[in-house]
This record gives structure tokens, C-alpha cells and sequence, in this order.
């Protein structure tokens, strides 16, 4: 019993509680089981063997007696009642008259051939034949089968003994040699409980040596969940670490013209102000309210923008796309003369929303911040597998040193007007990487500013082909 206790543990919840067992437990009870079966057929058929064979012996010893008896079977009646061993023996002479000539134990009608029939409490092998015999007579000859039954009684004992004998030996090997056929599982088990979680990278499982196929596979499926979880922890804490700071900075961004409009909202209503003091104060209020919408826009541009994932790319027209971003922008800003130059055809995967937000977003950088009265928005395919998108303005223009730190979210470049929020070029930086390329700025050959977004050229085959089929 000590073996089956190890070999049980208790599983599942306090309203669905079930044994389950051991590896080492399930291979003997996997070799018992296999052996019950092997031993149970073979103990069939040997006790099927025996039995026949039995009664053929006792067929043999009725065809030998019956020579001497049929050669006259009614004297053979006396003689072997006053000869045959312990007179049990038994004869019974049928003639067609209907007379009868029997030993004292009659034995009944029964057809010709051998048979065995029960006759007051013994059981008896009989041979029934006509053979040599006048016509209508019928000659019964019996042996009695208690003793052959005892032996074959006593044979199935030793056959039912033996079968046990072999199953438990075989439940007792399976689970010595099946602890060390699943000693590779059980020590890999450990290895996978020794690493409890410690915030860094797990070590790699042993995935060869085990000389178990199966615990190699399973060390190798172990170590790619180990690589996943890994993973999904990092990203999980990169995550949360970016809004952490996300959240930080936009509480820090958004406080000021929240503030400076609670000290406007405190002045009208304490103050007794003139009227051009109180148009004065209003316009402020309006500006800090357009900053906040602005801001919080934005915000929530980003976050969609970070949620995100591949199967938002689809087909998009970039030329298109960039025609009609400038058609809108010289609607916005009037004193803004936009120019296109793109390939006649510029179709790839993409986010269409997103690289219209990131053209407008530079647009609306060169008329605003930059003071620009003329823009030019080219886009191209070059042979090096890449789709450019740029947009060249005769502003101001961007300082060298800022160039790159305006890509970050709520920096503002030293030349920008008043009232942005410093999110225009995050999200266009953003935009970029969704797409896998990348945002910066060169010197335009208009004098102004030329914010470029590199962008690799995806094929758009498989897409067609897919809605072709649909």
C-alpha cells in the first residue's frame, strides 16, 4: 500500500474533488492492465485446452472398451458389472423390441456419438453407437467424469493462481521499471518548480540528454512558454512603466491651462473689470479651453494608435491620400499654398487614418508653427523597398538640436507658436513606427522644414487576392 499511496494525490476545488495519479503510477496500472488481458485470454484458452483434452482421453478409453463390448454387448453387460473397476463402469443395451439390458446405473436414450449426461448426481462421458449391431439395437457406454472434473477443477485453480501471480508481478515491474522510464518527466517536472517567478529572465530547460524523446519535446515546449511569459512580462511592465509616464507628464501638461483658468474664473467672479478686461480675460479662458480639447484630443489619438495591431493594415492609396490632405489643409489655412508630387500609382498596406493623421498633423505644423505660405507633399517608391512621404515648407524652419527631441510627447520646439499641446509630431512618430519605418527631419529646399516618414512598401497581392476570393 505505501507504493499506491505515493502514487495518489487529491486535485480540483473543495465541490469537484477527484484523485488523480502519477505518471509511475498510470505505466503500472497501464502494464497490469495489459497483462489481465494476455493472461486472461490465455487462461481461456488453456482452460478450454484442458477440458478438452480431457474428455478426448475419455473418448479414447470408451472407443477402446467399446471393441470388446459390441461384440456382445448383452453379455457384456453382466461381465462388466461384475468386472469393471469399482463397478463404475455403466452399460445399457437398447434392442429394437423395445427390451432393455442394463449395469444398475441406467444411462438414458441418447443419439449416437459422445455425450455427456448427469445420472443420479454423477456425471458421465457416454458413447452411443450402432455400429455392429442388429438392426434397431442401440448400444450405450459410460464412463463416469467426477475424477476428470476434480483434476480440471483443481487444473483452472492452478491456471487462475498462475494468471494472478503474473499480473501482479507485471503492476510490480511496471512500476519499478516505468519510475525509470519516467524519471526524465519527473526530474524535468522539478526543474519547471525550481523556477519560481524572480522578475528577470527564466533559464532555459536542458531540451537534449534525456535520451526521452518526449521530455526533450516537452523541455523544448517549456522553454518556448518560458520565452513567451518572459516576453509578455516585459512588454506587460514597458507598459505599464509608459503610462505610468504617459499619465504623469499629461497631468503635468494639462495642469497649466486648467490653472491659468481657474485664476480667470476667480478673477470675473471677484473682480469688477471693465469690458475690454473682461473680453480680455474671456479670450483667455477660450484659449486655455482650446488647449485642453486640443491636448485631450490628442491623447486620445495616441492611445488608439497604440492599440493598434496588424490586422488593422489595409489598402491604401497614398497619393490619393496625400491630395486630399492638402486640399483640406488650404482650406484650413487659407494663406497656406499646397503642391503635390507623388507616383501616379502608390498603392501599399497601411493605416489609411493613420498616415492622413501624420500628413495633416505636419501640415498643420508648417502653416501654424512654422508660418509657412507654401508646402509641397511628395510621395514616392524607391527600388530600395521603401515609400517616402515627405513634406517640404519655406517656414521657419526647425533648429538642428530639436530635431529629434520634438518626436517625444509634450516637447514643443523652440520656435512653435503658442497654445500647441506637443503631440502633432509624437503622433506622427507613432505613426511611423506602427507602420515599421521611421520620422525625421532634414533641411527642405525651400527654406523651411522637411519632415520625411520612411515607410517600407508592403505588398498588397495577398490582400487583393483575399478579397477577390470573398
Amino acid at each position: 500500500m505505501s507504493w499506491a499511496a505515493g502514487a495518489l494525490t487529491r486535485s480540483g476545488g473543495s465541490a469537484g474533488r477527484r484523485w488523480s495519479y502519477t505518471l509511475r503510477a498510470r505505466v503500472a496500472a497501464a502494464a497490469a492492465l495489459g497483462a489481465t488481458i494476455i493472461v486472461a485470454i490465455l487462461s481461456w484458452i488453456t482452460i478450454y485446452a484442458i477440458g478438452r483434452s480431457n474428455l478426448a482421453q475419455a473418448d479414447q478409453q470408451l472407443s477402446m472398451v467399446s471393441r470388446l463390448v459390441l461384440i456382445e454387448p448383452v453379455f457384456a453387460v453382466n461381465v462388466v458389472d461384475i468386472l469393471a473397476p469399482n463397478k463404475e463402469m455403466v452399460l445399457t443395451v437398447r434392442t429394437a423390441d423395445g427390451s432393455l439390458t442394463s449395469t444398475p446405473v441406467r444411462l438414458p436414450p441418447m443419439p449416437v456419438g459422445n455425450a455427456t449426461v448427469t445420472v443420479d448426481g454423477n456425471t458421465y462421458r457416454v458413447l452411443t453407437t450402432t455400429e455392429k449391431q442388429p438392426a434397431g439395437q442401440v448400444v450405450s457406454l459410460g464412463i463416469p467424469t467426477n475424477q476428470t472434473e476434480k483434476t480440471i477443477h483443481d487444473q483452472r485453480q492452478w491456471v487462475y493462481l498462475a494468471a494472478a501471480l503474473a499480473v501482479t508481478a507485471s503492476a510490480g515491474l511496471g512500476w519499478l521499471l516505468g519510475g525509470r522510464a519516467v524519471r526524465p518527466i519527473v526530474q524535468l517536472t522539478k526543474e519547471v518548480d525550481r523556477r519560481r517567478p524572480t522578475g528577470g529572465p527564466s533559464t532555459p530547460l536542458p531540451v537534449a540528454g534525456s535520451g526521452v524523446k518526449e521530455a526533450d519535446k516537452l523541455a523544448e515546449a517549456v522553454n518556448t512558454m518560458f520565452e513567451r511569459l518572459d516576453t509578455a512580462q516585459a512588454e506587460t511592465a514597458a507598459a505599464l512603466e509608459t503610462a505610468r509616464d504617459f499619465a504623469a507628464v499629461s497631468a503635468h501638461e494639462l495642469r497649466t491651462p486648467l490653472t491659468a483658468m481657474r485664476t480667470d474664473l476667480e478673477v470675473l467672479s471677484t473682480l469688477d473689470l471693465s469690458e475690454d478686461q473682461r473680453r480680455e480675460i474671456l479670450t483667455d479662458l477660450q484659449r486655455g479651453q482650446n488647449r485642453v480639447e486640443t491636448t485631450l484630443a490628442a491623447l486620445e489619438r495616441l492611445a488608439a494608435g497604440d492599440l493598434t495591431n496588424a490586422r488593422d493594415h489595409v489598402v491604401t492609396d497614398v497619393a490619393e491620400l496625400c491630395d486630399t490632405a492638402a486640399h483640406d489643409a488650404m482650406r484650413h489655412f487659407p494663406q497656406l499654398k499646397v503642391y503635390i508630387d507623388t507616383d501616379t500609382e502608390l498603392v501599399t498596406r497601411g493605416l489609411p487614418t493613420g498616415l492622413r493623421l501624420a500628413v495633416d498633423n505636419a501640415l498643420t505644423n508648417s502653416a501654424k508653427h512654422g508660418g509657412a505660405t507654401e508646402a509641397v507633399v511628395s510621395a514616392h517608391r524607391y527600388p530600395t523597398g521603401f515609400i517616402v512621404i515627405a513634406v517640404d515648407d519655406n517656414g521657419r524652419g526647425l533648429p538642428a538640436e530639436e530635431r529629434e527631441a520634438v518626436f517625444q510627447r509634450f516637447v514643443r520646439g523652440s520656435r512653435a507658436a503658442k497654445g500647441g499641446s506637443g503631440l502633432g509630431l509624437a503622433l506622427v512618430a507613432q505613426q511611423a513606427q506602427l507602420h515599421g519605418g521611421r520620422a525625421y527631419f532634414e533641411d527642405s529646399r525651400l527654406g523651411g522644414a522637411r519632415l520625411v516618414l520612411e515607410l517600407p512598401d508592403r505588398p498588397v497581392f495577398t490582400e487583393l487576392s483575399d478579397i477577390h476570393q470573398r
